[in-house]
């Protein structure tokens, strides 16, 4: 539903989020991840479990290869225990250090119009600010 630039932006402050989460995340999630990423139907696996070989991989993947896999890793990680290294609500941030100021924390799809977005594309956008699932953190520090 977005032109392919604006995918290839999108997928690849994704690959740097996770690349993020992966250099603070505890081991046993990794291996968690790594265990979801071996269940993929892309035809090539990562050849081994730091985050070069996930680069590499990735890297490797045709454009509908990436889609595909994020579409599998989002239907795999549901009901899986993999914990977000972020916590859930921004206040939890201020007990890190007490320079850190909460200003906000609104739900990523505060703000942008329903009307022409497909039922399912609504859905998980109304399922994410009821849950709280998707919020962006501004801080000061």
């Amino acid at each position: 539903m977005f032109p392919p630039e604006q995918r290839d932006a999108m997928r690849a402050a994704l690959v740097e989020a996770l690349k993020d989460w992966w250099e603070k995340a505890p081991e046993d999630q990794k291996n968690k991840v790594n265990d979801v990423i071996a269940t993929l139907k892309t035809p090539t696996k990562p050849k081994g479990a730091e985050w070069s070989d996930l680069e590499a991989w990735w890297n490797q993947l045709s454009n509908t290869e990436k889609e595909q896999a994020l579409r599998d890793l989002m239907t795999t990680f549901q009901g899986r225990s993999v914990d977000r290294w972020t916590p859930k609500d921004a206040s939890e941030i201020t007990k890190w250090d007490d320079r850190i100021t909460v200003i906000d924390q609104p739900s990523l799809f505060k703000n942008i119009p329903r009307d022409l977005l497909s039922a399912d594309m609504r859905r998980v956008m109304d399922y994410s600010e009821q849950s709280g699932g998707f919020n962006v953190f501004h801080l000061r520090v």
